[in-house]
């Protein structure tokens, strides 16, 4: 990608004055948006630090929200002139400035943000864009769209996510991470260096450089693809449908075959060497090993303890749940277990949060989203190398819950919808793992490899026991028996 500064000459908005957002004004409405992290923190106080580099007339800053007795957290908070409808994404900044609102929100700032991505105005200043050298067309065609035609995406969470028309996705990274963003450095490396066409494009990106040496990403654009929605909400009705016997759509979705391919695919791509020590994979050696087997230990440690708690809250699943307190010991000595002997393969970049939500299904083919990681662990732990087997394990553990979603949305429980169920699951999940090893490379019939993957998959089940403990107890269920099955096969349960 190319790379240019900019500093636009236009100062900031007449009776602007960044010392009237008061700190309870930033609070309330910190507390209204979607992506504030800090709900269940003791706040302190906020305050809004300006950065030196507006765009389309917006005031740009960070929202620093102070946390009692942690780090503060910076979230990216443009700032316009509040439209219309813009009541729960407001904030009024005094007499002077007015009511304000979150100009992520706005489509005329984002044709600006665009805008400035293809020009890359000026030297110096706050922002650095950045601008992919093999889609520079395609970036400009984006530019090219009207702001009538820009609109916010649902679902928004963590990010803001806006369409540009039907080419481009503005993705607005509200809380800011210093340092590299896993997202931009792998999807950058598959549209630069790599064939792999089962991801958008990324066209372009916006990073903050502060006065002090720290960075952090606040945007990207990316390519929009056609789709029919997520892999989940298309894999569910799938499932219902096959399961109610009932009409089964022309455009029937192949998940274990496809997205088995196009992982695979995705993998093999990221195992590409080109020179860059970020990227090139690295030898599954024996102390890489040691610290994969020490974190799905406590975090087995960690399950089972929760799993100590919920016996009387769960009575109906209480055979489950003595027969895997009473073979903890077995359980730990299994991880133990692990030797520099089995050793083998290579540690590469990875998605890292893989899941059937993370896939858009378009037509017959699956396109790869969201390689942020893990939104809750650091970035230099979501940047690590590691087995591509681990993004395998999320992907079957995710092929689980869909089977229990459409079970769920039946309103049956019966014995044939759940044998069922459970048929679909294991299938899909044999045809996932023939058609990824073959455009892997990654060869399954190493018993090593087998043995990494079931330590995988129980470690991604252990750390679903303990959410759905906290928040969603009627699917403990889910996590809770695919644990035990697995540790049957591998005779550790009996």
């Amino acid at each position: 990608m190319t790379h240019s500064s900019s500093r636009p000459d236009d100062g900031p908005s007449a009776g602007f004055d960044p010392a009237s957002l008061s700190p309870a004004a930033l609070i309330e409405f910190a507390g209204r948006q979607r992506w504030f992290a800090g709900r269940s923190e003791r706040i302190a106080g906020a305050d809004f630090e300006p950065v030196e580099a507006p765009i389309g007339g917006a005031e740009l800053g960070e929202l620093v929200v102070h946390v009692e007795g942690g780090e503060a957290q910076r979230y990216f908070l443009p700032l316009c002139p509040a439209g219309e409808g813009a009541a729960a994404y407001s904030l009024d900044a005094g007499p002077a400035g007015g009511l304000l609102a979150d100009a992520a929100r706005d489509p005329a700032f984002c044709a600006a943000v665009v805008a400035f991505l293809v020009r890359g105005e000026g030297e110096g200043g706050a922002l650095l864009a950045r601008r992919s050298r093999a889609a520079a067309d395609r970036l400009a065609a984006v530019a090219a769209v009207p702001a009538a035609d820009i609109k916010v995406l649902s679902g928004e969470q963590s990010n803001t996510s806006v369409g540009i028309g039907r080419l481009g996705i503005l993705k607005f990274y509200r809380r800011l991470r210093d340092g590299e963003q896993p997202e931009l450095e792998v999807t950058e490396f598959l549209t630069e260096q790599t064939g792999f066409t089962g991801a958008p494009a990324l066209y372009g990106s916006l990073e903050l450089r502060r006065a002090d040496g720290s960075h952090a990403a606040v945007a990207a654009l990316f390519e929009r693809v056609a789709n029919r929605g997520d892999a989940w909400a298309v894999v569910v009705d799938d499932i219902v449908a096959e399961l109610s016997g009932g009409a089964q759509s022309a455009e029937r979705f192949d998940v274990g075959r496809t997205l088995g391919r196009r992982t695979g695919e995705m993998h093999a791509g990221l195992a590409t060497r080109t020179g860059n020590a970020a990227f090139d994979p690295e030898p599954l050696d024996a102390a890489s090993l040691q610290r994969i087997v020490d974190e799905a230990r406590f975090e087995a440690g960690a399950a089972l303890d929760v799993l100590a708690r919920e016996a009387e809250r769960s009575p109906e699943l209480k055979g489950e749940i003595d027969r895997l307190l009473a073979a903890r010991a077995a359980i730990d000595a299994w991880f133990a277990g692990f030797s520099a002997g089995e050793v083998g393969g290579w540690r590469t970049r990875i998605h890292g949060d893989y899941h059937l939500g993370q896939v858009l299904v378009s037509g017959e083919d699956a396109v790869i989203l969201d390689f942020e990681g893990e939104p809750g662990r650091p970035l230099p732990e979501r940047r690590a190398k590691t087995s591509p087997l681990r993004d395998v394990a999320g992907m079957l553990r995710s092929f689980d819950y869909a089977a229990f979603a459409a079970r769920d949305r039946l309103g049956e429980d019966g014995e044939r919808v759940r044998d069922a169920a459970d048929i679909w699951r294991d299938r899909t999940s044999a045809e996932f793992l023939k058609a990824w090893e073959a455009a892997s490379g990654v060869p399954l019939t190493a018993e090593s490899n087998l043995r990494l993957l079931d330590l995988f998959v129980l470690q991604k089940a252990f750390y679903e026991l303990r959410y759905e403990a906290a928040m969603r107890p009627a699917w403990l269920s889910i996590p809770l028996r695919g644990i035990v099955s697995l540790l049957e096969k591998r005779q550790v349960v009996r």
